[in-house]
């Protein structure tokens, strides 16, 4: 292990959740932990934390020659082979092996020290500790609209993060637009946290921002496919960090509508979308009982307690966005018998 690396300890202060990154330089830690926007801070040990062990394996592939070929988006995709899974990054392999309340993590040296690499690869890890402590990633923005709590799920360029930044733009609150961790509160109610930080945009969605919003995003990733990252502002009241979602949309863009439509779901196709936008290879696999248990029981928990409904989004959400999510806000609570109060 590099003399650099550190022992460090993850805090997420809604969760009973401690992870313990053994092995990762305190720099990369510190930047997990900011996008991860949590609290991270120097331990020795823990026993009562999910311990992720990091491993450098200098024998493992590693294709880009400069740090500029991976800083933009990584793609990430899980093989699972009994209670292993390989990792398969923009350029690189690595292999995690979960058990119990242990990850252990194989990544190359240069890997070890580029806090986004690292960031995807402690994800797999993440996931485990999360199900153990009956809690739940979840591929989906969270919103207020209009005094509305609105979870809405979603695949790849569905949507999610221009939602995200029309519901800024409009005077709304965002809580994530695109990573979430569903979570129990209390006795037996459910909440939705933040788990990243920043809003990632990509050229087409920035028109919903004012210009002055605009021209502080900052650009990332490769030139054929770049995004722009609004960063949230920690004294902005337009993030919040929780929420208590009341309503449920599995979002779709339909270049045929102008405005939107909104279809009520069942609880079983509320379901099935659920596990369809964030399905996991190396939690629901049959190795790992634990985590399939605590993971369908909070997602059947979800959709059998939130009106669920898929929204479809035309045009108009670019070009009149204010207008179009207080319309989506009013028809919700139409169709739910949500009132706020």
């Amino acid at each position: 292990m590099p003399n650099q690396a550190g022992d460090f300890l993850l805090n997420f202060d809604e969760l009973p959740l401690r992870i313990q990154l053994e092995g990762c330089p305190g720099e990369v830690a510190r930047s997990i932990a900011y996008q991860w926007f949590c609290p991270v801070h120097s331990r020795t040990a823990d026993s009562g934390a999910f311990r992720v062990r990091f491993r450098v394996e200098p024998g493992l592939r590693f294709r880009p020659s400069a740090s500029t070929r991976f800083r933009g988006q990584v793609r990430l995709r899980v093989q699972t082979l009994s209670s292993t899974s390989r990792l398969l990054l923009s350029g690189t392999r690595t292999t995690l092996t979960a058990g119990g309340s242990v990850a252990e993590i194989e990544v190359h040296p240069q890997v070890l020290h580029d806090p986004h690499l690292m960031e995807q690869a402690t994800g797999g890890a993440l996931g485990h500790a999360l199900a153990l402590a009956s809690a739940s990633f979840l591929h989906g923005a969270a919103l207020i609209v209009d005094d509305l709590p609105i979870l809405l799920l979603g695949g790849p360029q569905a949507g999610k993060s221009t939602v995200s930044a029309a519901t800024l733009s409009t005077g709304g609150t965002v809580i994530s637009d695109d990573s979430l961790i569903l979570y129990r509160y209390q006795a037996d109610g459910l909440a939705i946290r933040a788990l990243r930080r920043d809003i990632l945009l990509r050229e087409g969605s920035l028109q919903v921002l004012p210009l002055t919003v605009q021209q502080r995003l900052r650009q990332i990733g490769p030139a054929s496919d770049p995004r722009w990252v609004h960063v949230r502002q920690e004294s902005d009241r337009s993030f919040r960090s929780t929420m208590v979602p009341a309503m449920l949309c599995v979002l779709r863009r339909d270049r045929r509508l102008a405005g939107f439509r909104l279809e009520p779901m069942s609880q079983a196709l509320a379901l099935a979308s659920l596990i369809e936008a964030n399905s996991s290879p190396h939690l629901l696999h049959p190795e790992f009982p634990g985590e399939q248990q605590a993971l369908m029981s909070l997602w059947i928990q979800l959709v059998s307690e939130l009106p669920a409904f898929e929204l479809r989004l035309g045009s108009a959400l670019l070009e009149s966005p204010e207008a179009l999510l207080h319309d989506v806000a009013e028809r919700l609570r139409e169709l739910g018998g949500f009132r706020v109060v």
